[in-house]
């Protein structure tokens, strides 16, 4: 686990960044089918900039993606590699434990704090960001998996 305190310059802001989730991956042709259903996900979610102002704290957990694929094959030998990193096997336990820090850093910040787990949603390129501050994030993971939130200030505190 790691919490940085990012400055906003060290955020990089893209548009494209909310279009990545229609891309086509396996099984999903056309991109991700959350997209235009939920309201944390684009084209519904609001813009990072839209949403948070300063100070910003980058929450990232690790996740051993090359350890656990090595489990799975062992605990299902006859799985392809493909099936042993499966993120329907890991991804919801890394995303409660994220969620689980980001709660726990904004237990001793001012209600007027909120965070989001889904930063890409509202146009931030994580991989981007995470590298400017030496985050060692691989773009198609092989041995770690970063989930990355990112914790600020809500422009509009009243929408407690």
């Amino acid at each position: 686990m790691l919490t940085v305190l990012i400055k906003l310059d060290r955020i990089d802001y893209t548009e494209k960044a909310r279009e990545w989730c229609k891309l086509p991956y396996p099984d999903h042709p056309k991109g991700c089918p959350a997209y235009g259903r939920r309201k944390d996900c684009p084209p519904n979610a609001p813009r990072f900039h839209e949403r948070f102002d300063p100070p910003f704290y980058l929450v990232a957990v690790r996740f051993d993606l090359a350890e656990h694929a090595k489990k799975m094959r062992v605990k299902h030998p006859d799985w392809s590699e493909k099936q042993a990193r499966c993120l329907l096997y890991w991804q919801r336990q890394v995303d409660k434990q994220l969620k689980k820090e980001c709660l726990k850093l904004l237990d001793k910040l001012p209600a007027s704090f909120d965070y989001t787990m889904k930063p890409e949603a509202m146009g931030v390129n994580v991989i981007t960001t995470a590298l400017k501050i030496y985050i060692p994030i691989e773009t198609k993971p092989q041995n770690y998996v970063w989930k990355i939130a990112i914790i600020g200030k809500r422009k509009n505190p009243q929408n407690l």
